[in-house]
C-alpha cells in the first residue's frame, strides 16, 4: 500500500531592515526610449534604464533572495529624491526588485562599468516601509580593476 507523502511548506523569511549585500549575477539589459507627456505643456521625455539580475542577501537571518536591480535615469519632471531607491517584494514570485535612484552622470559611469563587467558586489540599507515596499537609505557599488 503506497504511503501518503507529507507536504512540506516552505515559508520565505520576512524582509529585514538594515544593511544588505548584493551580487550582480549576469549581464544587464539597457533600454532607451522616448514618450510624449501631454502636459500642459506637451513635452517629450526620454526613458533610459537598465535591468540587472542580482542576488540580494539580507542581514540576520542571512537569506539570499533572487532579484533584479532597476537603475533608471530621472526625467526632467522629477526634481525631488527623498530616498536613495526602493525595495519591492513580488507578490507572484519569491523575488525582490531593487530600484536605485541615480543621476544622469552616475548612470553613464555605471553603464561603462557594467559593459566592462567591472561591477559585481554592492550594498544597500533598507529602512522601515509598508505594503511590500521599503525605502533605501543608501547604496553603493565598487568597480574592480585588474
Amino acid at each position: 500500500m503506497p504511503r501518503a507523502k507529507k507536504s512540506r511548506s516552505f515559508k520565505l523569511p520576512e524582509v529585514r531592515l538594515g544593511n544588505w549585500r548584493g551580487e550582480i549575477v549576469g549581464g544587464c539589459t539597457v533600454s532607451f526610449g522616448q514618450i510624449v507627456q501631454d502636459g500642459p505643456p506637451r513635452q517629450s521625455v526620454e526613458l533610459t534604464y537598465m535591468i540587472v539580475p542580482a542576488a540580494l542577501t539580507m542581514p540576520e537571518p542571512h537569506f539570499t533572495w533572487p532579484g533584479i536591480i532597476m537603475i533608471m535615469t530621472p526625467t526632467p519632471m522629477k526634481t525631488e529624491f527623498p530616498d536613495a531607491g526602493s525595495l519591492f517584494k513580488s507578490r507572484e514570485l519569491p523575488s525582490l526588485s531593487l530600484s536605485l535612484e541615480v543621476t544622469r552622470d552616475q548612470f553613464s559611469d555605471m553603464l561603462r562599468m557594467m559593459e566592462a563587467r567591472h561591477l559585481k558586489d554592492f550594498h544597500f540599507t533598507v529602512e522601515d516601509g509598508s505594503d511590500d515596499s521599503w525605502p533605501i537609505h543608501s547604496w553603493g557599488m565598487a568597480a574592480a580593476f585588474a
